[in-house]
């Protein structure tokens, strides 16, 4: 049974600080939807914080200058409508792009593109490093399929990939190459696209572009760390040799410090680099999912996306992978062999230790002994002086008339004497001794 309620009630309950954000973000990227014929630019740019938020201040003085709604404050995407084009604007983890869409088709695909539609004083002022440029031209289904000299021409001479997308709704052309205008190019020609499968696969094969370029942003420091990381581990097998001869505990020092120093060398590559490697396995995640997005089917005599990529992207990536595994791998085995080394010197001073407790001990016993001397002296001296000083009393009450032997009473205090003598020193010996373990305690 199901009860009737208000639906003022949901505004009484206490929401999650992130409700919002989270139900908004599966939407904050609506696919575009589009009437063919199309044509679109794209532009990335590698930012800072600083020049994201200069990306942003970008837009909206655009936004401004078409007398067009801007972008809030906090917005990470921008749609907009100037007239005569659609832009859209994106921030990323560290790169922000631009999408501009125009309606129509030229003479040529890629003469009177999207982005000449640009104020250029604008263009030039654009914040970040350019990372990404790309034209996509999609052609209605009137348009009939460009032939191998169309493709030649449009394409400048280079070698073309083609491949049928969305269950044969779409055809695509593309090289993956950057031409004379600095852009790279894709053809799509609708063979039964409705608006929004248009729409979806532009997007697919400008994100297609975007994230397999930004995936080799690390190739050149994976290259560049191949001489260094190789140094490095013939450094490290080197120590290990020396650690397997060591003959005193100055070579142990001179290793642990060598070992030490290639320890901070290994992980000052890895901090430095950790970064990019991460987001170059995250951005080919990317490429591979999207390219199964677009479903592709073999188009006669050309080879497909999918295995253009996998046959050109693949070992970039790869290699940038396994320079990431090559500095985790080598970081491990200095650490372990930081630890080798630490243990074999932390047993070398247990023996250390080990030595001087024996001395130690030794040297007590022989303390024990010495003191155990100097008590028998002591309580022999202590008696001699004792039994003169009684010998003296004794001989001075004989003087006196006092029937006493002084001889026979002196006879009979030595052992008394020494007796008390001896009692009354390990009275003292003990009482010190009670003295010190209240002290330690």
């Amino acid at each position: 049974m199901t009860l009737d309620r208000d639906p003022a009630v949901i505004t009484r309950l206490t929401p999650h600080p992130l409700r919002e954000e989270i139900y908004g973000e599966l939407h904050a990227r609506p696919t575009p939807l589009l009437d063919v014929p199309v044509r679109a630019s794209h532009l990335v740019f590698l930012t800072d914080l600083e020049q994201m938020a200069a990306s942003h201040a970008h837009i909206v003085r655009l936004a401004q200058r078409y007398a067009t709604t801007a972008p809030t404050p906090d917005a990470n995407h921008y749609k907009g409508n100037f007239g005569g084009f659609e832009l859209r604007w994106e921030k990323h983890t560290e790169f922000c792009s631009l999408t501009v869409l125009r309606q129509g088709d030229g003479a040529t695909p890629f003469d009177d593109t999207a982005f000449s539609l640009l104020p250029e004083d604008w263009v030039d002022a654009i914040p970040g490093s350019l990372v990404v440029a790309a034209h996509v031209v999609l052609l209605p289904q009137e348009v009939p399929e460009p032939t191998s000299k169309q493709l030649t021409d449009w394409f400048e001479g280079q070698l073309v990939t083609g491949s049928r997308l969305s269950d044969g709704r779409a055809s695509a052309w593309t090289t993956f190459r950057m031409h004379r205008d600095g852009f790279s190019r894709f053809l799509v020609r609708d063979n039964g696209l409705s608006a929004y499968q248009a729409g979806r696969t532009v997007q697919r094969l400008l994100d297609l572009e975007t994230y397999r370029v930004v995936s080799l942003l690390a190739l050149p420091a994976a290259r560049s760390l191949a001489t260094e990381t190789t140094r490095l581990d013939t450094e490290l097998a080197a120590i290990m040799d020396r650690f397997m001869t060591i003959e005193s505990s100055d070579d142990e020092r001179q290793l642990l410090a060598e070992l030490s120093g290639l320890a901070a060398t290994v992980e000052h590559h890895r901090s430095t680099t950790n970064y990019r490697f991460g987001a170059t396995r995250a951005y080919y995640s990317l490429v591979n999912g999207i390219v199964g997005n677009l479903r592709e089917e073999h188009y006669p005599g050309m080879s497909s996306m999918a295995k253009f990529l996998e046959r050109r992207l693949g070992p970039g990536v790869r290699t940038c992978f396994a320079m990431e595994d090559r500095l985790e791998n080598l970081s491990m085995r200095v650490g372990r062999a930081g630890e080798l080394l630490q243990a074999r010197i932390n047993v070398n001073i247990e023996t250390q230790n080990q030595g001087l407790l024996t001395a130690m001990n030794r040297r007590s016993r022989m303390q024990l002994r010495l003191q155990q001397t100097v008590e028998g002296l002591s309580v022999a001296a202590i008696s001699y002086y004792t039994i003169a000083l009684l010998k003296i009393l004794f001989d001075a009450l004989e003087s006196t008339g006092v029937p006493i032997r002084a001889d026979i009473a002196v006879g009979v205090a030595v052992p008394v004497v020494i007796l008390a003598v001896w009692a009354l020193v390990r009275r003292v010996r003990r009482h010190l001794g009670r003295d010190d373990s209240d002290t330690e305690t």
